[in-house]
């Protein structure tokens, strides 16, 4: 009549040990990270303070949701896509080996092969041009010329191997010569020297030293140009120096002190740019004496 209650155990589910997200280190990334070309990009962006500020604010984000409950339910389709990733970028790397050596200065030099060749033959074209005239019509008309000055030597009047003519003027151009070599090595100090021998004239030493007046110039010209079109790059990485050095004195890179930082390197921007132009501008030294003159320098008139 009376039955007794038989006492069942339910059986427990033993749980599954939930896998960490954020352990999980993706085949495709680290293969892309392999390339020199994102790695030159990455140390790029890490010098960059904007780049530094957003990195510094997201990281917090991208770890909320990378250990979020979401993404370990996606975990291993996210698994399965990496691998066919990195299978991808393996077949990509067997039909273009080259993005394995590939880097910016590689191809600022690829880009630069056009004009790198156009350079090489006028360069070419220019050495033919001039041995052909040096051979075949400087050569042939200098001799002629000394085996004209020969006869003239041994007939009329012995010159004693100089020009006629342009040796009459040496009196007159050697002044001008000395002047003129003074104001080159005054203003162009670096370059050869003009022998003062082995000239048959004045006038022809006066072309010697012009061609080393162009040979001093042309270095200087070229620097000059050079740091006319690079100053705008090197004023924007020193910008940029500021102000990751102003970023390295904070805490932190949180928006509060990225501010702080900011407003700190656009203040010693500012400072800089006064003092330059302070340093830089003409000073009014006529103004000044006038209002500073000496009581013995009022007229006798006025006195």
């Amino acid at each position: 009549m009376f039955h007794k209650h038989e006492s069942r155990t339910v059986p427990t589910v033993e749980q599954q040990p939930v896998e960490d997200v954020s352990k999980f280190q993706s085949k495709a990334l680290v293969h892309i990270n392999s390339y020199p070309l994102v790695q030159e990009t990455e140390g790029f962006l890490s010098k960059v303070p904007a780049a530094r500020i957003l990195a510094a604010n997201t990281k917090p984000i991208y770890e909320s949701v990378v250990n979020s409950k979401p993404a370990q339910w996606v975990l291993p389709l996210t698994k399965m896509v990496d691998s066919i990733a990195d299978r991808t970028l393996s077949l990509t790397d067997r039909v273009v080996p080259s993005l394995k050596t590939k880097t910016y200065h590689r191809l600022g030099e690829e880009a630069m092969l056009p004009y790198t060749y156009t350079k090489s033959a006028v360069g070419k074209v220019g050495t033919a041009t001039i041995s052909a005239a040096d051979t075949y019509v400087y050569t042939p008309t200098h001799n002629q010329v000394l085996k004209f000055r020969q006869f003239y030597n041994e007939k009329v009047y012995d010159t004693h191997g100089r020009p006629l003519i342009r040796s009459s003027l040496d009196p007159i151009v050697a002044p001008c010569n000395k002047k003129f070599e003074a104001v080159t090595h005054t203003y162009l100090p670096e370059g050869k020297q003009v022998p003062t021998d082995g000239y048959n004239s004045e006038i022809s030493r006066s072309a010697a030293l012009t061609v080393n007046l162009v040979q001093r110039a042309a270095p200087v010209a070229e620097s000059r140009v050079t740091n006319l079109v690079l100053a705008p790059y090197r004023y924007a990485k020193h910008v940029n120096s500021i102000f990751n050095h102003n970023l390295d004195k904070q805490e932190d890179l949180s928006l509060k002190n990225s501010w702080i930082a900011s407003k700190n390197a656009v203040a010693e921007l500012n400072k800089e740019t006064l003092d330059y132009v302070r340093n830089t501008a003409p000073v009014r030294k006529m103004s000044r004496s006038k209002r500073f003159a000496p009581a013995s320098a009022v007229s006798p008139i006025a006195a």
